[in-house]
């Protein structure tokens, strides 16, 4: 059951009370919709709007945590200032914090071993895309016909195996995508509370903290949250027994944002 905007705005704020609001969000599937090639997401102008308004809001902070890279979700909300996490976490940009795993550099010449292997094995498949992070490689498979994507995922895990079993990197399942990470105990959840310490710091209050997102690498965050947090699960995806709340997609999104910086004084 989807609830809408305005209900979960209304109880949000009076579970907050007087604290500070972390409001972080997911980008892909939350705040964009999710495309086929990843190249492709963009944000709505309302979502945009309603973005910058939490921004610049005197009681809310806003984080976004994102699989993607730091540098390419700024791009995708330039004018909308955030702490940005990327790569699940692994990394974290914002007012007076940079934060960078120690375990990124040594993934990447793997990751670019990989990377080359898999484009060659993956040449019959010219609809799979590979995402290179650098740091992490994401197999989509969304534009993929369903009887080939077992098949183009199955070898995209089997060029990563011997990474997987020697624990230099750890497979990431997600909707219709495979990602190699870097196998360190790290994830949506782990960046999600550092940032709202380093925001608690800086506003010298209690910090709740709302998060949204669509998939499996939010459930991390949403498992970590405990009693400082409300997880709102966006789309179908997210477990019931891990979410609060469930908004229909960015479009609810963009709504609840709206509502959040208009409610909240």
């Amino acid at each position: 059951m989807y609830h809408t905007s305005d209900v979960v705005a209304r109880d949000v704020c009076a579970w907050l009370g007087d604290r500070h609001l972390l409001l972080a969000t997911d980008f892909d599937g939350t705040l964009s919709a999710v495309v086929s090639r990843p190249a492709d997401a963009v944000l709505s102008p309302a979502v945009r709007t309603a973005l910058a308004a939490v921004a610049v809001h005197p009681r809310m902070t806003l984080a976004i945590v994102s699989g993607r890279r730091i540098d390419d979700v700024r791009v995708r909300t330039e004018g909308v200032s955030a702490y940005v996490a990327g790569l699940h976490g692994l990394e974290i940009a914002g007012p007076d914090t940079v934060f960078r795993h120690p375990g990124l550099e040594a993934v990447a010449p793997v990751i670019a071993g990989i990377r080359q292997r898999a484009a060659a094995a993956l040449a019959w498949c010219p609809a799979a895309v590979l995402e290179d992070k650098t740091y992490a490689l994401t197999c989509h498979v969304r534009s993929v016909p369903a009887a080939d994507a077992g098949r183009a995922l199955g070898q995209f895990v089997e060029i990563a195996q011997a990474a997987l079993d020697a624990d230099v990197l750890r497979l990431l399942p997600g909707a219709q995508v495979l990602e190699l990470l870097p196998a360190v105990n790290w994830h949506k959840g782990t960046a999600v509370e550092r940032i709202r310490s380093a925001v608690e710091a800086g506003v010298q209050q209690d910090v709740g903290v709302v998060y949204l997102g669509d998939d499996r690498t939010d459930e991390d965050a949403f498992a970590t949250l405990g009693d400082l947090g409300m997880p709102i699960g966006v789309g179908d995806r997210p477990h019931d027994h891990l979410i609060r709340f469930r908004l229909a997609g960015p479009d609810s999104v963009g709504r609840l944002l709206e509502r959040m910086s208009a409610v909240l004084r």
